[in-house]
């Protein structure tokens, strides 16, 4: 399966063509060039199309009424897009199969159009967005008895339910790339308890809402992504879902499942907004290890694909020395399933490339003009 975004006239985002999004993504560019705006259309889209998936089993199994609703202006609103998109929007989200068979979401004229997909072609998707302000979750969630009522925004809400749900059950979760981990017990009639405590035991346990900023955003990013491919249970969603709706009918005998769900093909799509923040850079790195490696090792029944939008130029070059890994219980990518796009003027700039020697590389050249620029500037107050 293939990935395709066509984008349009939408908010920063002027000019992009047929842009394969692959299992692991990265999106660069300066702020408010639409990297965020970019992930958050790719997530959308994989919504609906995950919707159509669920609309075509429905048919396919002689139920034709939809239980689910979908109307594009409350969509973009709930996710804050509202005011980006207009009636010359054009965005056409390609997911193409085997070669030769393709489906499309497509927005176009204001208007919503959705696939019908083949029964051979189903397949059962899972969308989270991990959100830039996830820091606030260690409080948000120690204080949940006085936040009822309260919003901080769709995707804040989408990423803090995600991390509840990954918290279910006593565990301990790997924080290696800070040399620590993270211990997650359930005291009665308390909230939830997180302690992070260090792996050479030279310091005391202390709560998440004690520890450094760093641990406080990428803890509940390695949370959720290690849930989302060890843990996450399909077939409850699809009871969620699906079934419940079912038993509400008057006529269930209708139903006829053209095929088990369990049986389907089943994807994650995890996006995360800058997952860099507040760690040094030698953490980034590691942490970038360590989210691939999570990735690539779920079960055997899912298949779970990362995107990231990053200022970082340590992580784009880091990805350099992923692309050529071959050290066990390490991270690695390959061409084909790595992409890297730097967003600039309203269109994407395809960093992937190959150098003298025939090797595969992320160009992080124009990235380090920067760095470059502070060392005349300082040669030139400095030198005599």
């Amino acid at each position: 399966m293939k990935e395709y975004i066509t984008i349009r006239n939408f908010g920063p985002l002027k000019d992009i063509e047929a842009l394969e999004i692959k299992p692991f993504t990265i999106l660069i560019g300066e702020s408010a060039s639409g990297k965020s705006t970019l992930m958050k259309i790719i997530g959308m889209m994989r919504y609906l199309y995950k919707m159509a998936n669920i609309r075509s089993y429905l048919r396919h199994s002689k139920i034709s009424k939809s239980p689910f609703r979908l109307r594009l202006s409350s969509m973009m609103e709930r996710q804050d897009m509202g005011k980006m998109f207009s009636k010359s929007s054009v965005i056409v989200y390609s997911v193409a199969i085997d070669g030769n068979n393709s489906y499309q979401v497509r927005i176009e004229d204001g208007k919503l159009s959705m696939p019908t997909i083949a029964k051979e072609h189903l397949s059962f998707n899972k969308i989270s967005y991990v959100s830039e302000n996830r820091n606030i979750i260690p409080t948000w969630v120690q204080k949940a008895w006085k936040n009822k009522g309260a919003t901080l925004g769709f995707y804040f809400h989408e990423t803090n339910d995600d991390f509840a749900n990954a918290s279910n059950g006593d565990k301990e979760i790997n924080l290696d790339y800070v040399g620590m981990r993270m211990e997650i017990s359930h005291p009665k009639g308390k909230p939830t308890r997180y302690r992070i405590i260090s792996n050479d035991n030279k310091h005391n346990p202390i709560e998440l809402t004690e520890a450094s900023s760093g641990i406080q955003t990428s803890a509940p990013l390695i949370l959720i992504v290690d849930y989302f491919a060890k843990e996450f249970s399909f077939k409850e969603a699809f009871n969620r879902s699906v079934m419940s709706y079912l038993y509400q009918m008057e006529d269930l005998s209708k139903f006829k499942a053209v095929s088990e769900p369990n049986k389907l093909p089943k994807v994650v799509d995890i996006h995360i907004e800058e997952p860099e923040l507040s760690l040094f850079p030698d953490a980034q790195c590691r942490l970038i290890d360590s989210l691939i490696y999570t990735a690539q090792n779920a079960k055997e029944d899912r298949s779970v694909n990362l995107m990231l939008a990053t200022h970082s130029p340590y992580i784009l070059n880091y990805i350099n020395v992923v692309l050529h890994q071959t050290k066990a219980n390490r991270a690695s990518l390959s061409k084909q399933n790595t992409a890297v796009y730097r967003l600039f003027e309203g269109s994407v700039m395809n960093l992937l490339a190959i150098n003298e020697r025939g090797l595969d590389i992320v160009d992080t050249f124009d990235l380090t003009e920067m760095m470059s620029s502070i060392f005349n500037e300082y040669k030139e107050l400095t030198d005599d």
